[in-house]
């Protein structure tokens, strides 16, 4: 099983309830926090973005179906995660991915190249290599791409001026990524979603 049927099983499933994913840097952890969370949505799952823990109740009332999403390279923090009773996805280095691989459900980040473009094709039906390659070198955009190209294919232009260092959507996402990890203000992640769409729907115009 690939990486991408292992999210989609472990989503859909109630036998494994721990996950851990050495998402190596954050451009590639973008790509993987979007596979899961398209995931949820179909699903019809709650996920809770986190980075410290939080003794907690494994149960709700309202009985919704949640996953935690905990970010830490700390082992003693990831060992908290571990003995608790929720069903988490821990985000991790690559030192604390070799150390608990043996022994729980893991995605391997290294293999984000075969993971996009097994999406891509397999999963989305796209055989544009075009896309599939951008996807390739910039993996947090990949779900932007994505939805620009389901819904102009014929026409699809690919975004010719991404810098990773100064790049305007990646350092909207990263803000919008530490607001639903620190449990901010709604209307704040709101604004930056707001933020977001008119910034790529200003560049779609411009194609």
């Amino acid at each position: 099983m690939n990486n991408i049927e292992t999210i989609k099983s472990f989503i859909q499933e109630g036998t494994k309830s721990k996950l851990l994913v050495n998402q190596v840097n954050d451009e590639i952890g973008f790509f993987y926090v979007g596979i899961i969370e398209k995931e949820a949505i179909i699903k019809n799952i709650k996920l809770n973005f986190k980075d410290n823990f939080i003794k907690e109740n494994a149960g709700n009332l309202f009985e919704v179906e949640e996953i935690d999403l905990y970010f830490s390279n700390s082992k003693k923090i990831i060992e908290q995660y571990l003995e608790s009773d929720r069903k988490c996805i821990i985000f991790t280095d690559y030192k604390n991915f070799k150390l608990y691989s043996s022994s729980l459900l893991t995605i391997n980040g290294y293999d984000h190249s075969k993971d996009i473009k097994y999406y891509l094709r397999e999963i989305l039906d796209i055989k544009n290599n075009e896309i599939i390659n951008f996807c390739l070198n910039n993996p947090y955009l990949t779900f932007s791409e994505v939805s620009k190209y389901l819904i102009n294919s014929s026409g699809y232009i690919k975004e010719n001026d991404v810098i990773t260092s100064n790049n305007f959507i990646l350092e909207i996402r990263k803000e919008l990524f530490n607001l639903k990890k620190n449990q901010k203000d709604p209307l704040k992640i709101y604004t930056n979603l707001k933020t977001e769409v008119k910034y790529k729907k200003f560049n779609f115009l411009t194609y």
